[in-house]
């Protein structure tokens, strides 16, 4: 197999739109592209066909110090303010949504957010906006890239502009919506919960309920808490500027052989490296592909040199993590 095809996804804009700058300028400049635009004001519910794109601008200063609109449309002296996020990690400001409603006089039909669908303060965006103005309908000015992506899928617009193309495809890689194919063989794993007929008695699941109980056991004993936003089942604990994951984490699983593991990532700097020196404990580097779920580029986890036995995770494991937190601590 010819490895070069999946070079960094194959994809143009691979590590050009990460960051949302200059993700929001091209989306801007695609908005030059007739069918484009319209798909999108049809996305936003702004229903006006002589909108041209010499309306739409990107990253305007506000008037009265009320901000930066990061997609702004100024249209028969009616003006739309377009916060753009395509990270699920990025803090909101205090200008959103309140001075950007400020700015606009209250029109709250006039403000949208278009972010992912899971990106992480949905809730403090819609707390922010009902108590600056006690409108009910916040959700229908919060907008999903995931749904404006399958609305692109639908029109085949890509399909007539390669600069449209482009754009479409890191999408698909970026908000993780590249359609998911299963082979035969692990469509029978799913189906019979295992991989080969000598494990038959040894399913999937109950592997991974037993590996699960382990680590509730081991949380429970670290006080650590449980951690909702890693992908796979892990506790945490924050020590200092550090965070300490135990747990399953599915991508070093299947990349180093360790299915349950230590990890720590620095808070000052989740998208650099960072040295860390902790006594009688070896820490390699894992780095982290980046996509809008990414919430750390780069952190150390423990060699554990272990075999998979409950001892190990019961015993050896507690006293590494308090080890751990304790010289965090110092």
């Amino acid at each position: 197999m010819n490895q070069d095809i999946y070079h960094r996804h194959n994809i143009i804009l691979y590590n050009v739109l990460n960051q949302e700058v200059i993700f929001e300028e091209y989306f801007c400049n695609l908005l030059q592209i007739q069918e484009f635009k319209e798909l999108f004001l049809l996305f936003a519910k702004i229903d006006n066909s002589k909108i041209c794109y010499h309306n739409f601008n990107t990253e305007v200063q506000l008037k009265g110090q009320y901000g930066r609109a990061d997609l702004y449309l100024n249209f028969d002296n009616q003006e739309y303010i377009f916060e753009i996020k395509n990270k699920c990690n990025t803090n909101l400001t205090d200008n959103q949504p309140k001075n950007y409603l400020k700015h606009l006089d209250n029109k709250n039909q006039n403000l949208f957010f278009i972010i992912p669908r899971q990106y992480k303060h949905i809730d403090e965006i819609k707390k922010r906006w009902k108590d600056k103005t006690n409108y009910n309908n916040v959700e229908k000015q919060i907008l999903f890239w995931e749904d404006f992506i399958k609305n692109l899928k639908k029109s085949k617009i890509y399909d007539k502009y390669t600069e449209v193309k482009i754009f479409y495809d890191f999408c698909l890689y970026w908000f993780n919506l590249e359609t998911v194919k299963f082979s035969k063989d692990e469509q029978i794993a799913l189906k019979k919960g295992y991989l080969m007929s000598d494990f038959k008695n040894k399913s999937i699941p109950k592997v991974l309920q037993k590996l699960e109980e382990i680590i509730d056991n081991v949380g429970a004993n670290c006080n650590l808490k449980v951690d909702n936003e890693t992908i796979g089942y892990s506790y945490s604990i924050i020590v200092n500027n550090y965070i300490v994951y135990f747990g399953i984490n599915y991508d070093l699983w299947d990349e180093i052989g360790m299915p349950i593991i230590i990890e720590i990532q620095n808070i000052n700097s989740d998208y650099q490296e960072f040295e860390l020196n902790l006594n009688n404990i070896k820490l390699k580097p894992k780095i982290y592909e980046e996509t809008a779920k990414t919430d750390r580029q780069f952190s150390l986890y423990v060699d554990l040199d272990y075999k998979v036995d409950d001892d190990f995770f019961q015993e050896n494991t507690i006293k590494t993590i308090l080890d751990i937190i304790k010289q965090l601590q110092q």
